[in-house]
């Protein structure tokens, strides 16, 4: 149960982050009275991130916190950078990859059992 709702965070937060840079800007404009527009993937990704971190809470209340928050960040992190590169064709560059390569071993160690 542990990894499905790791796996279900992890879906989340990514997605909304995906969402809000799809969506593009959100506009409050105060002037001339309350104009306020939110487009559909903005506001998608605000859907996403807040069931995110209504699942964050129930993570971390029910498992260990020196487990549950570094392997959660490092896969989100890992997870975000794929993303930017295949989606919105942003650049890895070689320290972006060694970097990559050093959290998944470090998420590989702090899963290990003792």
């Amino acid at each position: 149960m542990k990894y499905l709702l790791i796996l279900i965070y992890i879906v989340f937060t990514t997605g909304g982050l995906f969402c809000f840079k799809s969506g593009g800007e959100f506009v409050f404009n105060l002037n001339n009275g309350i104009n306020f527009k939110m487009p559909f993937m903005t506001f998608a990704g605000f859907v996403l991130y807040l069931c995110s971190f209504l699942l964050w809470q129930k993570l971390l209340a029910t498992y260990d916190l020196s487990y549950i928050v570094p392997i959660t960040t490092a896969i989100v992190q890992v997870v975000v950078i794929l993303f930017g590169y295949f989606f919105f064709k942003e650049q890895i560059s070689l320290v972006n990859l060694v970097g990559i390569i050093m959290v998944i071993v470090g998420v590989v160690l702090i899963s290990l059992k003792k």
